[in-house]
């Protein structure tokens, strides 16, 4: 860390003053498609600092360039954004005027961030699918929920009726334990546990969604995508909005946001704070009481700070609080969840409480040789069940739990990058990647009275209280190059080295009222490493400025660990999972921006498959006894077929099927192969298709818009476990929302699910929950 923080000072002492020999300057007017100027259009130089403002005539001006290749993006609220690459020569002044349409009338020129530097997703030969702040909105995904079937191939697992318990899983590749299988990432910042990810969206800028393994760039976990999540970020423009939303079960939740500049040019700041509370969905039968409730507060705050026209520095604070009741309402048969919906007989309240802190200092140099980058950040995260949880699922006082678990986690990479005004064919990106993760348990499992119905000699009621805490450490090196062999071709080839050691400490103490806890296990220390070499090739072709071809072969990695309870010491540790994934893909622009069209064809293998399962009947263990394939076509379009009306569509069909997966199966009384069974919680096919009507009212000083918006979601049939005997039929949700809109506010009325769709979201063996039901309320949201 301090060798990091010596190159930051010394790159920022030598690189700060700004540049004016022979420097060149872009100006010119952004105007609508009829001529009129637009006010406060935001023009911007991507990977660099310089971005300005429109005048009240439309004219901007960008002085002090080096000469070098730019990408220019132009924006402005109500009109489709622009991008276009330019070249500037040393010392020249070029003039650039743009006509911005309607947003109504073209599709925004996307960027994204997903290899480590802003380019239009159109150009990057990758599956990546983008939403922005106002997508988020017309979606109304407030959280983590909310992402199934946004994107080709996403399904999210509603694991608990809880806010954090999910899991994601794209292209059949899901991580079930809490080494995820798609990695999270909140500004920069991985989230290291599927619990610690923060599930909540709260004032989110930009959500990117990269299906495939990209190991590369962004390392551990990321086996079968990304979701790449970004806050607000703070300009020159003041502005701000307060938002309270209505709805049935109780809902509540009201969001107010700030942001704007400090000191004009220099200093931005924005900050962000949501209240989210839903009533009972569950009805307790035993306390003849409802039974669940999710309340959570979050917050953001952003602090960016230009000390010059190379140097950027931005600091990122987020918190988030939850306090839910009746988490896990789970039913131990597939026909009494539908029998009895919403219906839960407990003697526990089943309290979670989650509180995560999460902070990152990132700095970056735009220089003229290259480019540099630094993130470094620490998440606090503690989960609790205060009073436990129910493990019986009845009112009888037989077996209830309750973790404690705590994570400190430190991170840090750096990066060096071509730079942004670079006129070689090469692009580059290089740099390394630390981190330390501490984590604590104290899980006590509380054996009632009633213990004594299931095992008379036992002695309840007593407790057991497993004690662990963990240690681990990793580092990694990648590297990525792009050369473009001739005007039309790009081959892009990166690799990634990591290594991860872990270490755990664990014992268990066995106590009994009124007396004090006794040692029941003696403390056992576990330790594992592992390594792993992840590369990436990638070969594409332009036939035409917009068209993109691409074919790809990338390698996943996802992390190892160690088993606690394994009964012999060589099933302590497991192996790492792998994977390699072969993928084609064709991106389109047609009729001047009015209609997108990507397809996307990929196979993949996924080897050394963590599964949680036993080998003799008794001991529970994750162990590496899978081999899935899959192959499958996705499908993204958006087109604007009439002025007002945007109709989104993206599709996913996959043939999943395991090539080998090595189960204990009771009725055989031994270890079988269960080749040919599907994935769980993988549908086949799924489906999204959104269609929204806006109507402009016409050039009144509000600009007064009225919108009606549906949206489809087609899920096929999926399986809750591996022997793929237990299935969820294949189903459909729809939701509506519709309102109007002005300069200062938005009124909305939207529902969900308004079918009323009874659908199992989550399935084992002996539990059960059913999906959220039908919900619909109100948002009002005003504007300043």
């Amino acid at each position: 860390m301090r060798t990091i923080l010596r190159l930051t000072i010394i790159l920022f002492t030598l690189h700060c003053t700004p540049v004016f020999a022979q420097s060149g300057n872009i100006q010119g007017t952004i105007t609508t498609s009829r001529g009129q100027a637009i006010f406060k259009a935001t023009v911007k130089l991507l990977n660099t600092n310089y971005g300005v403002l429109t005048d009240a005539d439309g004219k901007y001006s960008i002085s002090n360039l080096e000469g070098g290749n730019y990408t220019i993006s132009i924006s402005a609220i109500g009109y489709a954004s622009k991008l276009k690459k330019i070249t500037v020569g040393t010392g020249q002044a070029l003039i650039l005027d743009f006509k911005l349409a309607e947003s109504n009338q073209q599709l925004n020129e996307v960027t994204v961030s997903s290899e480590k530097r802003q380019e239009s997703i159109q150009r990057i030969p990758a599956a990546i699918t983008s939403l922005d702040a106002k997508q988020i909105k017309d979606y109304r995904l407030w959280d983590i929920t909310n992402l199934t079937s946004i994107a080709p191939g996403l399904f999210t697992v509603e694991h608990g009726n809880s806010t954090a318990a999910n899991f994601i899983n794209i292209r059949g590749v899901l991580g079930y334990t809490n080494e995820q299988a798609v990695a999270t990432y909140v500004d920069g910042v991985y989230q290291y546990e599927f619990f610690s990810a923060p599930p909540v969206f709260n004032d989110i800028q930009s959500i990117e969604i990269l299906r495939g393994p990209q190991g590369t760039l962004y390392g551990r976990n990321a086996f079968g995508g990304v979701v790449n999540i970004t806050t607000r970020q703070p300009g020159n423009i003041a502005s701000g909005y307060a938002e309270v939303s209505l709805g049935n079960y109780g809902q509540q939740r009201y969001t107010v946001s700030l942001s704007g500049p400090v000191v004009k040019n220099k200093l931005f700041a924005s900050g962000a704070l949501t209240y989210n509370h839903r009533g009972s969905i569950y009805y307790n039968t035993y306390t003849k009481s409802g039974y669940d409730r999710r309340e959570d507060y979050s917050g953001n705050f952003n602090l960016r700070y230009l000390p010059s026209a190379r140097w950027a520095l931005s600091l990122n604070v987020k918190m988030e609080k939850d306090n839910d009741r009746g988490s896990y309402p789970w039913v131990k048969s597939i026909t009494q969840v539908f029998e009895k919906p919403y219906e839960v007989s407990s003697n526990n309240a089943n309290m979670e409480r989650r509180n995560n802190f999460n902070t990152s200092l990132q700095a970056n140099y735009y220089g003229k040789d290259f480019n540099f980058t630094s993130v470094s950040s620490y998440i606090n995260y503690h989960l609790d069940y205060p009073g436990g949880y129910d493990f019986d699922f009845s009112p009888l006082n037989i077996l209830s739990g309750s973790p404690d678990i705590r994570q400190h986690i430190y991170t840090q990479e750096i990066r060096f990058s071509s730079p942004s005004s670079n006129r070689s064919k090469l692009q580059w990106v290089a740099g390394a990647y630390g981190f330390l993760q501490n984590n604590s348990n104290a899980s006590l499992s509380s054996y009632g009275p009633d213990y004594l119905l299931l095992d008379p000699k036992s002695g309840a009621p007593f407790n057991t209280i497993a004690y662990s805490a963990a240690k681990n450490k990793g580092f990694a090196f990648f590297g990525q190059a792009t050369y473009a062999v001739e005007s039309q071709w790009d081959l892009t080839a990166g690799i990634r080295y990591d290594h991860e050691v872990r270490r755990l400490g664990k014992y268990t103490d066995y106590q009994k009222d009124p007396d004090p806890p006794i040692l029941l296990t003696p403390n056992r220390d576990y330790r594992a490493s592992f390594n792993a070499v992840t590369p990436k090739l990638t070969l594409s072709y332009k036939p035409k400025d917009q068209m993109l071809i691409y074919a790809s072969y990338a390698r996943g990695f996802r992390a190892g660990g160690l088993n606690t309870t394994a009964p012999t010491p060589d099933q302590v540790a497991y192996d790492p999972e792998h994977s390699d994934n072969y993928e084609i893909g064709w991106k389109n622009t047609f009729l001047n921006n009015k209609l997108k069209l990507n397809l996307t064809a990929f196979y993949l293998e996924q080897h050394n498959q963590q599964v949680g399962t036993s080998q003799d009947g008794v001991n529970q263990l994750i162990l590496n006894v899978g081999e899935m394939h899959n192959k499958g076509i996705e499908l993204e379009l958006s087109a604007l077929p009439l002025k007002g009306l945007q109709i989104d569509l993206n599709a996913s069909y996959s043939h999943a099927r395991y090539a080998s997966l090595f189960l204990y199966s009771k009725e055989a009384k031994a270890v079988v192969d269960n080749k040919g069974n599907q994935p769980i919680y993988n549908p086949p096919f799924s489906s999204m298709l959104a269609a929204q009507y806006n109507y402009d009212f016409g050039r009144s000083k509000q600009r007064l818009t009225a919108f009606l918006r549906g949206e489809y979601r087609c899920l096929d049939k999926y399986y809750f476990d591996f022997v793929n005997g237990l299935n969820q039929p294949g189903y459909s949700l729809f939701n509506a929302k519709t309102g109007v809109t002005g300069k200062n506010f938005e009124l909305n009325f939207w529902a969900r699910n308004i079918t009323d769709k009874r659908y199992v979201a989550y399935g084992s063996f002996s539990t059960f929950i059913l999906g959220t039901p039908r919900t619909y309320g109100t948002t009002l949201i005003l504007k300043f």
